[in-house]
């Protein structure tokens, strides 16, 4: 209800077209029906087993989808991994699924609903095609993911045990994702930089990568992550309504269906539309954004309260999830990842069947 009004202020202010509102509204609350399911129709765990059998079997899939991308792009002499994509159509989507999947096993590995031999062998498989479509964030979303998850939801008194082995395996990634991510760029005619770790490294080299100091609006040069917000937020500071209110949802957003229904400002911020971070920030300003984050707050305290409580499979997804809501509000600053139903639908059923059974749970 709060949003609704925030929605509303924004496009009073700005005199949102129809078209344009019609298509914001298509683009956000396509996932809300996915949420309410099971406070309407509950899932039992059967049920539950078998979606997560499937949606395992897609993950897997996408290792032989991705080594055949991958063999694609090196025989065509071309360079980049963003061609591996998967079945998800994007290589920072793909991996964002996939290290999701990592911690929800995480959780059922923790609740013992999975052994640890298994859950060592889907790991190699699922994270594989992270390491070949040379994604760099995953070696920010999956140290701090799986960080997350096991420290809320790891057994009392030994999660900075788990945390430990936790470190083990991931060094044990990180030192196979370095040379086989250098080894691809070796020879990249277009890129200086050949060694990934002076990201992390080098402080010039890292501001590089999130800014290409563009002088605003208009500009001819490649937009960087740190670009798509101080642009965009230097923009909206001229008016202190449209900061606090944004420039009314779908004002930036594309459309499939004609230009009537295309965001008045698409066309301006189109080369900045990088992240759903900037569409969140150019359509419902600063409150908007902060409402986002109380919405993602509200479902990770659910989140903990179902993985401290609960001891059936909707714990062990919960004792999962945990680390799966920050990595979806960190891919949000990463890609358009709000865009991909293939994601924002699971994430949003999800998390809908752990707030329906923590409600359940607080009326037993």
């Amino acid at each position: 209800g709060a949003f609704a009004v925030l929605i509303l202020c924004g496009v009073i202010n700005n005199g949102t077209g129809t078209g344009p509102m019609l298509s914001g509204m298509r683009l956000y609350l396509r996932a809300m029906p996915m949420f309410f399911l099971a406070a309407v129709l509950p899932t039992s765990e059967q049920q539950l087993k078998r979606q997560l059998n499937l949606l395992l079997a897609l993950a897997i899939l996408q290792m032989p989808i991705a080594v055949y991308q991958r063999w694609i792009v090196l025989s065509e002499g071309r360079y980049t991994g963003d061609s591996v994509q998967g079945t998800l159509m994007d290589s920072g989507v793909l991996s964002i699924f996939l290290i999701g999947v990592v911690l929800v096993l995480t959780g059922l590995l923790l609740r013992k609903r999975i052994g640890k031999l298994k859950y060592a062998l889907l790991i190699a498989l699922l994270l594989f095609p992270s390491v070949i479509n040379e994604t760099k964030g995953t070696l920010v979303m999956l140290p701090a993911g799986l960080m997350v998850t096991l420290l809320m939801a790891g057994e009392p008194g030994k999660r900075f045990r788990y945390a430990g082995y936790a470190s083990l395996g991931l060094v044990a990634f990180v030192a196979f994702f370095i040379p086989v991510y250098n080894m691809m760029e070796a020879h990249n005619p277009y890129k200086s930089e050949k060694d990934i770790t002076n990201y992390f490294t080098n402080g010039e080299q890292l501001r590089r990568y999130m800014s290409s100091d563009v002088a605003g609006l208009g500009t001819v040069k490649d937009v960087r992550r740190g670009d798509a917000i101080a642009v965009p937020l230097q923009f909206l500071s001229r008016d202190p309504a449209q900061l606090a209110f944004g420039l009314g949802i779908g004002s930036v957003s594309p459309s499939n269906v004609g230009k009537k229904f295309e965001g008045t400002y698409f066309q301006l911020f189109q080369k900045f539309l990088i992240t759903s971070f900037t569409f969140f920030l150019l359509e419902f300003g600063i409150f908007g954004v902060v409402m986002i984050a109380v919405l993602f707050w509200l479902v990770f305290m659910d989140t903990i309260a179902v993985a401290q409580a609960d001891n059936s499979l909707i714990g062990g997804i919960a004792a999962g999830w945990t680390g799966v809501v920050p990595l979806v509000a960190l891919g949000m600053v990463y890609t358009i990842l709000h865009e991909f139903v293939s994601v924002t639908y699971l994430v949003w059923y999800f998390s809908g069947v752990i707030c329906a059974r923590r409600i359940s749970l607080s009326i037993q």
